[in-house]
């Protein structure tokens, strides 16, 4: 009875040193990813972002770059997986959000040193698209008085050529 008590203790034990190490740490800013590279390099991290840019196919993997919003991080990918990120975000479209679950390389050998995370799996989370830019109206304004400046000069500049010419 008692080796049977130690032997579950064991197995508890075990299951749940096992899940701890599992368990990856989330970042939806990538300053702190960067700031804490050194200690966290090929740790299982979770990435949440935008899909900017354009994805660059190399044959069987793709990359993606997805952005916090002030830095971007390079996601190596299977092609397959970055086919389900339908939008990618540019000056007027908003990029799909993901959620990146990877292995973190702070400097990896196989991508010349360059920092990056090796995808396990990718999810997106919320589907970007088209948007709208409004317009400032000091832009308008300024718009309007500089057409106003160009022609009043065109106006002259053939005033000016017509007296000349006779």
């Amino acid at each position: 009875m008692v080796k049977t008590y130690k032997t579950l203790i064991l197995i508890c034990i075990l299951v749940f040193s096992f899940y701890i190490n599992c368990e990856a740490k989330d970042y939806s800013n990538f300053n702190d990813l960067i700031e804490n590279s050194k200690s966290i390099d090929k740790d299982k991290i979770i990435l949440k972002g935008e899909a900017i840019g354009e994805a660059m196919n190399r044959g069987k993997y793709s990359w993606v770059n997805i952005s916090d919003g002030n830095t971007a991080m390079g996601i190596w990918l299977e092609s397959e997986q970055e086919k389900s990120i339908k939008n990618l975000g540019k000056y007027g479209y908003k990029g799909d959000t993901v959620e990146v679950v990877g292995i973190f390389n702070r400097a990896c050998i196989e991508h010349g040193g360059d920092m990056d995370v090796h995808a396990l799996s990718i999810k997106v989370i919320d589907v970007g698209g088209k948007v709208i830019i409004p317009i400032s109206k000091n832009k308008k304004n300024i718009a309007i008085l500089l057409t106003l400046i160009t022609l009043a000069l065109i106006l002259t500049y053939i005033k000016f050529a017509k007296s000349t010419s006779k």
